[in-house]
């Protein structure tokens, strides 16, 4: 039996995931598509199915991860101060629960990484979608 459909199928599936977190951001979508690719070219010479079959789990949870865990924040301006707004997806809303919600929103002004993001002054999460 042949496992290469079904890996070739996990691929497509993953580049169609990334389009519903990262759709407005076509940084995250290239970078993205260049990380699945380069894992994929990692993993392709293996031949034992057992491991192909392991690895074929991990796409599928890799997929659910895409589609309902990862949230993206824009930076705004509101009072001349930086706000990130949040926005849920519906599909998120189901995945996360109240505390990971408010975990979100009391990050606040402790986002680090890029310089524009450290001074942020609230986290605005839209749970209406």
């Amino acid at each position: 039996m042949s496992l290469r459909p079904s890996v070739l199928s996990g691929y497509r599936r993953l580049l169609r995931a990334r389009l519903l977190p990262f759709s407005s951001d076509p940084h995250a979508l290239s970078e993205s598509r260049r990380e699945l690719k380069t894992q994929f070219l990692l993993n392709k010479d293996i031949t034992d199915s057992s491991q192909i079959l392991e690895l074929l789990k991990g796409i599928d949870e890799v997929e659910t991860m895409l589609k309902s865990s990862i949230v993206q924040g824009k930076i705004s301006e509101r009072d001349s101060k930086p706000v990130v707004e949040v926005k849920i997806r519906e599909d998120n809303k189901d995945a996360m629960d109240v505390d990971q919600l408010n975990q979100l929103e009391s990050l606040g002004g402790d986002l680090g990484g890029k310089e524009e993001t450290k001074s942020i002054s609230e986290l605005k999460i839209d749970r209406s979608s």
